[in-house]
């Protein structure tokens, strides 16, 4: 009789153990409610250059999904970046593109329904596939990469500031924060997570030029294809409407010329000042100008 009691107590701990889950890593809501639309940003979208229109500001938008009746706070914050190529959905060869993409909506549901908060967010897009030359392409793809990295540091510290200054209307742990990536989303949470300062995007830890990151305009000179004085810091944080920069063109690997420019303004941007930032002006930092200049 001992034996057969014994066993069926096992036999109960057993199937409570199966039964039993666990937040964060199994679904224990069945439910989630999702806040759609929620701007956390605004910055300039080149997508109507690409249509012969004057550059403008985008409303960054991203849909906020969290488990249904939760009372809990201080919950872990994920970001999902959509896949695309960096340009719109058809445009880029595919049905693929924006934050209410099936892969996005079926992750954010699923994490939400494990007890995260997870936002599904859109980012700035454009660039010009069918430029002339691969030197040009390549140029334009890493600036929309850099506007992607810039919009994801945005989304973060929408987020922060929901905490600090808004009553922290998401219920979370600012400090638990994790980036998730689909595609080319996934290069830009990547390098969200591993550049430092704008030196890590085109200087090596040894502060020579990582030459993959610079272009020759044409003229034999080096310039950077990403510039902080014109496109902003990492974390879009600047503006580059007032003053100005001393940059610098490199006219070999290892010896460089400085000059002094005034960058497009960030507030008022026209196709003309846009092209001009995005092929041959000069540009990078006076910090970058004068490592270089040090050699």
């Amino acid at each position: 009789m001992k034996r057969l009691l014994f066993g069926a107590l096992l036999a109960c701990m057993f199937v409570l153990q199966a039964d039993a889950q666990t937040r964060y890593l199994d679904e224990v809501f069945d439910e989630v409610t999702v806040t759609t639309d929620v701007v956390y940003g605004q910055n300039i979208t080149v997508i109507p250059a690409l249509q012969g229109m004057p550059p403008a500001m985008e409303d960054l938008k991203m849909d906020v999904y969290e488990p249904t009746g939760d009372t809990e706070m201080d919950r872990p914050l994920l970001l999902i970046f959509h896949t695309g190529n960096f340009l719109p959905a058809y445009l880029n060869g595919g049905p693929l593109g924006s934050k209410s993409d099936n892969w996005e909506v079926e992750m954010a549901t699923r994490y939400a329904k494990m007890g995260y908060v997870v936002a599904s967010c859109d980012y700035r897009l454009g660039w010009n596939p069918l430029a002339g030359t691969q030197e040009e392409r390549t140029l334009q793809l890493i600036q929309a990469a850099y506007r992607g990295v810039q919009d994801s540091r945005t989304a973060v510290r929408f987020f922060r500031k929901s905490v600090e200054e808004g009553g922290d209307p998401f219920g979370i742990d600012s400090e638990k924060v994790g980036l998730i990536g689909n595609g080319t989303g996934g290069y830009i949470t990547l390098a969200s997570a591993t550049i430092e300062n704008y030196n890590d995007i085109i200087l090596d830890d040894t502060g020579s030029p990582i030459t993959k990151f610079w272009y020759n305009p044409g003229d034999g000179s080096y310039i950077p294809m990403v510039i902080e004085g014109i496109h902003g810091n990492p974390d879009a944080t600047t503006d580059t409407s007032f003053g100005t920069i001393q940059v610098m063109v490199r006219t070999s690997l290892w010896s460089s010329k400085a000059y002094t420019v005034t960058p497009m303004r960030r507030r008022t941007p026209t196709l003309q000042n846009l092209l001009a930032a995005s092929s041959c002006a000069l540009r990078t930092t006076l910090d970058t100008a004068r490592t270089f200049h040090s050699r």
